[in-house]
């Protein structure tokens, strides 16, 4: 990709991607990122995808994913092109994706914590449903 490709690419994402790289200095400040890489992809462009101890979120150009489930959500290995899938969307939707993915995503995080608290034992469709099945099919996660 071309320079001038390459900032037209960062311009478009620039909001989400703005959120990730503070998220991703908090996440080192608080020692809990395991490894950094830079991730060509086809589909997603070049990201810089983060191993964390809990956080997982795509945020733009930074990807961070974890593989141990916690208290609320199911989480294994899978999660990294689960997150990977959300940042082809990123770059899809551009300035759209924190509305249009970013609101329902985190309002279904949110859902499924309230649902163990309340319930007991964690809600079983989060990937089920948009944006979070698309963010699946995007990375070629099977389920």
């Amino acid at each position: 990709m071309s320079a001038i490709g390459a900032a037209v690419g960062v311009a478009w994402e620039l909001p989400q991607t703005a959120l990730g790289v503070a998220l991703l200095g908090l996440e080192l400040a608080r020692g809990h990122i395991r490894s950094i890489d830079l991730t060509e992809t086809s589909r997603a462009g070049t990201r810089l995808v983060c191993e964390t101890t809990g956080a997982a979120i795509s945020l733009g150009h930074v990807v961070l994913w974890c593989r141990e489930s916690n208290r609320w959500h199911e989480l294994d290995a899978r999660n990294r092109d689960h997150e990977l899938g959300h940042a082809v969307q990123s770059r899809i939707l551009g300035p759209l994706y924190l509305p249009i993915v970013g609101v329902p995503s985190s309002a279904r995080a949110v859902y499924a914590v309230i649902h163990r608290e309340l319930r007991g034992h964690k809600w079983p469709r989060y990937y089920q449903g948009f944006p979070e099945a698309w963010a699946d099919q995007l990375g070629g996660v099977a389920r």
